[in-house]
């Protein structure tokens, strides 16, 4: 409605949907963190929150990941992935070594998709790895990281498969 209204005003015909598309995505991406960083609250891990998002937005700029077909779909995916790491996060203390252990499960399991990975996956894959020394509070960062690798082998086995 605002768009409209500016468009009108200036008269710019041609790129139109262009920024009604770009103000959708805007808005929805501020509603899902604004819901995530409600969740965090509640959760009483506001800092934590605040540095997922951060991490988890950054690498999905850089890198990209899964894109889901519809806006609730992403809703859903990016609220469940984020309440993942946070519960992980919260109880990652106790149980740190069957977290690495599942870790290297999972990769050994996806090794064989890994030659489809390009340079910069690679690269932040072994910038995962070294996170994973980083103290307890720093391991919000890397299973948001994590999480990015798994989207990647998913989408290097889907390229196999296609």
């Amino acid at each position: 409605m605002m768009l409209e209204k500016i468009y009108d005003k200036y008269d710019f015909d041609q790129d139109y949907e262009v920024y009604k598309y770009g103000q959708q995505v805007l808005i929805f991406n501020s509603i899902v963190n604004i819901f995530m960083f409600i969740l965090g609250l509640c959760l009483h891990e506001g800092l934590m929150t605040l540095v997922w998002m951060l991490s988890f937005s950054g690498l999905r700029v850089n890198l990209g990941g899964y894109h889901c077909n519809s806006p609730i779909k992403c809703f859903i995916t990016s609220n469940i992935v984020y309440l993942i790491s946070i519960l992980t996060y919260q109880h990652l203390s106790n149980y740190f070594l069957v977290f690495l252990f599942i870790l290297f499960v999972l990769l050994l399991v996806m090794s064989k998709y890994f030659k489809y990975l390009n340079k910069k996956a690679k690269l932040t894959m072994c910038i995962e790895v070294i996170c994973l020394l980083i103290p307890k509070i720093n391991m919000i960062i890397v299973l948001t990281l994590i999480e990015n690798i798994i989207s990647y082998l998913m989408t290097a086995k889907e390229k196999v498969n296609s």
